[in-house]
C-alpha cells in the first residue's frame, strides 16, 4: 500500500485495512515455501493463499502470475478473475 502508484494517503491506507480486516481470514505462514527465486518477498504472498486455502490468487506480479497455479492455487490477474466472475 505504501507503493508510489497507489497514491494512498494515511487516512485512505488505514480506511482500507479497516474495511479489509472485518472480511478477512486471518493466517499465519510458516515461512517454508521458498520457490520465487526473482523475488522471495513473493513467497509470503503465495504461501498466505496457501495456507489460507484459497481458489484464487489475483495479482499484477508478473513473478507470481508465471506460476499459474502453485499448490492448487490459481494465480490470475485482476482482469481474468473479473471475466469469470461474471458468468
Amino acid at each position: 500500500m505504501d507503493y508510489p502508484k497507489f497514491n494512498l494517503t494515511p487516512e485512505e491506507k488505514e480506511t482500507f485495512i479497516s474495511l479489509i480486516l472485518e472480511i478477512a481470514t486471518v493466517v499465519e505462514i510458516p515461512g517454508k515455501v521458498k520457490v520465487v527465486e526473482q523475488d522471495p518477498d513473493d513467497d509470503a504472498i503465495l504461501e498466505t493463499a496457501i495456507v489460507g486455502k484459497v481458489d484464487y490468487l489475483v495479482t499484477g506480479d508478473p513473478h507470481l502470475l508465471d506460476f499459474k497455479k502453485f499448490a492448487g492455487v490459481k494465480i490470475i490477474t485482476a482482469n481474468e478473475f473479473l471475466m469469470i466472475s461474471e458468468i
